[in-house]
């Protein structure tokens, strides 16, 4: 009898090839790789949604270990964190539709750790291979972020509450100060007309600082009156010419202008989207401040504006003494008056904090360059259409 050849021999004891090892090129082998090597939690399920694999970072996470995972159902890991419908529905329409899906939240209380919120990312595995199909679950914790992002919006809120409080106070003290303050005034005026020539010099001088006192009062009152009612988010918001409201202004200030001699130089103005009110109010502040704040020639100013991508850029130029660097900020601040020349031409400290506060409700932004006795430009942009809630 010829002896078998060699292609022929098998030993009963060797090993199988790698082609014929039962978990060679199965769904699992594959997974296990990537399972074990990524740095996120990551599960392993069937179709019965029992745990098929887990890799070590879901057991550091979770504090696990694979006598604990493998072989149970999903809804039993993490304290019941995972038997949440949102997640069972999204898992039904993975393996009905094989469509994975992203960022399924799902939240539950640990009796040690308090609450735990998790971002789970679902896809099938093979899914065009007559193996069972298998589902890989990545999971993110997401608690400390939600929990900051709560703070946060708690504070917001406080914040806001607070804001509220505060405008509201000054808009009740604002209003209630009006008619004592008034009433001081016109019997101090009433005082100097009656009294006139029975006081001396020195008197005189001393009702006309008590005058001139109340009547700076009155505008700083005034002005935070004003102040409160941007923040009260008074009056409609819809499409404003502020070329129109230059005009009504200029024709407001038409006698101090010719007083002054002043040059108003007036550019094309875009259209705007904003409170016409508060527009107007703005825009008259930068040039009253213009007409105000000029060197010995007669002032000279100049209003333009040009539309661009993101809105509309306002440009109000004066030659007036200018501001200090470090004064470029404080302006915009309550009471931030600045007379850094000596000039005497105080203002009340609110009407540029006042611009700035209506800026700011319009979506824009306030700013201004300058140089020392070079004049000024203030910078102002607001929105052309409505894009957030006003």
């Amino acid at each position: 009898m010829p002896e078998p050849s060699s292609s022929e021999t098998s030993s009963p004891s060797s090993s199988p090839t790698p082609s014929s090892s039962p978990n060679a090129g199965s769904p699992l082998t594959g997974a296990q790789q990537i399972v074990d090597t990524l740095h996120e939690p990551l599960l392993v399920l069937d179709r019965d949604l029992r745990v098929r694999q887990v890799n070590p970072a879901f057991h550091q996470a979770f504090g696990t270990g694979g006598e604990d995972t493998t072989g149970r159902p999903l809804a039993d890991l993490g304290e019941g964190h995972f038997d949440h419908p949102v997640l069972r529905d999204a898992l039904e329409t993975l393996l009905g539709e094989h469509e994975p899906f992203e960022q399924v939240e799902v939240e539950g209380m640990s009796e040690e750790e308090g609450r735990r919120v998790f971002q789970v990312n679902g896809r099938l595995l093979d899914a065009n291979r007559e193996a069972p199909e298998r589902i890989l679950l990545a999971i993110n914790d997401i608690t400390e972020q939600r929990t900051l992002e709560e703070t946060l919006r708690q504070r917001a809120r406080e914040l806001a509450r607070s804001n509220e409080d505060l405008e509201q106070f000054a808009y009740a003290a604002s209003h209630d100060l009006q008619e004592p303050l008034r009433m001081v005034s016109s019997y101090l005026q009433l005082l100097e007309r009656r009294y006139k020539e029975d006081l001396d010099e020195t008197a005189q001088e001393f009702i006309g600082y008590a005058i001139d006192g109340a009547e700076r009062m009155k505008a700083l009152i005034n002005g935070l009156l004003q102040y409160s009612r941007v923040g009260r988010k008074e009056g409609e918001f819809g499409e404003v010419g502020l070329g129109e409201v230059l005009d009504e202004i200029l024709s407001d200030l038409e006698r101090r202008i010719h007083e002054l001699d002043a040059t108003i130089e007036q550019g094309s103005l875009p259209q705007v989207y904003g409170n016409r009110d508060q527009l107007r109010r703005l825009l008259q502040n930068l040039v009253e401040n213009a007409l105000t704040y000029h060197g010995e020639e007669p002032p000279r100013v100049s209003v333009s504006g040009t539309q661009e991508e993101e809105g509309v850029h306002l440009v109000v130029r004066d030659d007036g003494p200018g501001i200090p660097p470090e004064g470029e900020e404080k302006i915009f601040q309550i009471f931030g008056q600045l007379d850094p020349h000596g000039t005497g031409q105080e203002g009340s400290g609110m009407g540029l904090a006042l611009c700035r506060k209506i800026a700011n409700r319009h979506d824009g932004q306030i700013w201004v360059e300058s140089e020392p006795e070079e004049g000024c430009a203030f910078h102002v942009t607001l929105r052309l259409s409505p894009t957030t809630d006003a």
